[in-house]
């Protein structure tokens, strides 16, 4: 599959591979130059070609073509390429995945909450789907940051549904092979018992932990080790490591990992319920997302912003954004005390958007202006504005000093002496009334 896989997808770049199949993007070709980028997992030599194997997979494929929901990475296609290799078409998601999202510290609670309730959301329905005749729900069992896809407008997906159910189809040993990572597995799956959507939940807990924490759960030298751990190690409550935790995301966290499954949350839902009742629990989860991976990742996440939206964006007090990193944004936030931009209006991605200086006058040019009349408009147009209106303003105030003089005039009471004086007094030029003088 060097240029494409069966005429009508063509790989771009390689994203990845494990032990089993490697990732690609990919385009997909139609007619009038049609194309939509994709992502194309293709199953490594040999596999494709051991029956049991290629029968799981083919199993898997049907059953993840019916996974359609936001919070799972959509399959749209299965074949074989030119050479007999077997491989997905799924969705692409254009972000990043957890596990690098992690690598870059702890994260605000209220972005944890909202990752976290959206894959148990895609888990969820996973757990709950109707596949057959006396079956229903399918188990991911390979839950980790790995697995779980961020889009840059803020969707949480969750990819590689089945492919743990594929690797039990080799004939590969155990020690080669293991049913999912070893430091996010359940202690039933650890210990090769049945497994249900309970043993998901466990993975998510560890996740949790770890996002909230900031270092990881279960770790030890070897796979053996690890297993121990998960198996007998004990689970420190989030807060005897890192206070800061709250206390109420703390007790979902424990409660995700009670190795004891009657103790465990019994579905999704109750987990979700847990959380969302939590203090940290955000209105708008997924703008959250947008902006802390927009500032955790500067260099790579899109600017996607209108004219319009940078203008309002503008920082009121006229001052230029600081800069660094993409569209003008700067480092991220401490997470515990997250600093306010000053005086900034947010853009659709949380931080100041770098724009030209505004082009109207400022408060102390307006109020120095000759009249009292704000005038918003650019200052190119006022002069032409005042030229015409300057002979209607001196017009008025001829008239309104007349009418004064008159109002002032009409309502003086003069006593009979001052009458008579008056009546042979002179008058300035203007026609007022000069001073009476004594005539003694």
């Amino acid at each position: 599959m060097s240029l494409g896989v069966s005429g009508k997808y063509r790989l771009d770049r390689r994203l990845g591979g494990g032990g089993m199949a490697e990732v690609f993007v990919g385009s997909v070709a139609g007619a009038e130059g049609f194309s939509r980028k994709v992502a194309i997992k293709r199953v490594l030599p040999g596999y494709s070609d051991n029956p049991g194997f290629a029968k799981m997979f083919v199993s898997e494929a049907q059953i993840s073509s019916q996974l359609v929901h936001p919070n799972i990475v959509s399959v749209v296609d299965f074949d074989r390429d030119s050479e007999g290799r077997l491989f997905l078409v799924m969705e692409l998601v254009d972000g990043k995945d957890l596990s690098a999202l992690i690598e870059t510290g702890l994260l605000p609670p209220a972005a944890v909450v909202f990752v976290i309730a959206e894959v148990l959301r895609g888990l969820g329905f996973a757990h709950d789907l109707p596949i057959g005749t006396g079956m229903r729900g399918i188990v991911h069992r390979d839950m980790s940051p790995h697995n779980v896809l961020m889009s840059w407008e803020g969707a949480v997906k969750v990819s590689d549904f089945g492919i743990a159910k594929a690797r039990a189809a080799s004939e590969a040993t155990a020690s080669v092979f293991i049913k999912g990572k070893p430091a996010y597995m359940s202690p039933e799956q650890a210990n090769g018992q049945a497994l249900d959507g309970r043993s998901d939940l466990f993975a998510v807990g560890v996740m949790l932990w770890e996002m909230l924490v900031g270092q990881r759960l279960f770790t030890a030298e070897d796979t053996r080790a690890t297993l121990a751990a998960v198996l007998f190690g004990q689970i420190p409550r989030p807060r005897s490591v890192r206070p800061a935790v709250p206390k109420d995301l703390e007790r979902v966290t424990m409660k995700l990992l009670e190795r004891d499954l009657a103790a465990r949350y019994g579905s999704a839902d109750e987990a979700i319920d847990d959380l969302m009742a939590c203090s940290d629990a955000p209105r708008s989860g997924r703008e959250l997302l947008k902006t802390t991976l927009a500032k955790r990742f500067p260099k790579s996440a899109p600017v996607r912003q209108s004219a319009a939206r940078r203008r309002v964006a503008a920082p009121i007090d006229g001052t230029a954004p600081p800069s660094g990193g993409a569209a003008g944004r700067g480092h991220a936030p401490s997470v515990d005390a997250p600093a306010p931009i000053k005086r900034t209006l947010p853009d659709s991605a949380g931080g100041p958007v770098a724009t030209p200086a505004p082009t109207k006058p400022g408060l102390e040019t307006v109020m120095s202006a000759e009249t009292a009349t704000m005038d918003v408009r650019p200052a190119a147009q006022v002069p032409e504005r005042r030229t015409r209106l300057l002979p209607i303003v001196i017009a008025v105030a001829i008239i309104s000093a007349v009418l004064g003089f008159i109002v002032v005039w009409q309502t003086r009471a003069p006593t009979p002496v001052e009458a008579d004086d008056a009546a042979s007094s002179p008058t300035d030029a203007a026609g007022g009334v000069q001073p009476v003088r004594d005539a003694r």
